[in-house]
């Protein structure tokens, strides 16, 4: 079964704030429900316009998949989402600025996690957590 995973819309606003503008399948639109409320939707297209292009009324951003994002971090930003397991922690992340480890041993990696950042219940959760941070943190 394929099944992609993506990013929330605060997470895929985030991106947007900081200048992610590629190429995504789907895209955050305003929709109304029953009783004239907008609601944020996602919805898929084969060619979704990219965040800064001009686009159809009511579009708030491309929304990308969790991998699209983390692509995105190491390549641009040189941050690297590591997500872990741990019998006792659950799902856990932290994040490994690549401009900084050259190896392992030497120089040591520099990680940067939030407290209390353990616990995930699935690994979606801790790729979701660990983008909302370095997106609110470290860009």
């Amino acid at each position: 079964m394929v099944k992609e995973d993506y990013c929330s819309y605060e997470v895929a606003k985030l991106l947007k704030e900081k200048g992610f503008n590629e190429k995504c399948r789907g895209g955050y639109h305003y929709e109304f429900d029953d009783n004239d409320n907008p609601i944020v939707m996602l919805e898929e297209w084969t060619a979704q316009p990219y965040n800064n292009d001009f686009v159809d009324e009511g579009f708030l951003c491309s929304a990308p998949t969790h991998q699209m994002a983390m692509k995105w971090l190491r390549e641009v930003h040189n941050k690297h989402c590591d997500i872990g397991y741990d019998i006792d922690l659950k799902w856990f992340f932290q994040i490994i600025d690549l401009k900084e480890t050259v190896e392992y041993d030497y120089p040591e990696p520099k990680y940067y996690h939030a407290e209390n950042e353990t616990g995930f219940n699935t690994y979606e959760e801790a790729v979701e957590a660990a983008l909302k941070y370095s997106l609110e943190n470290l860009i």
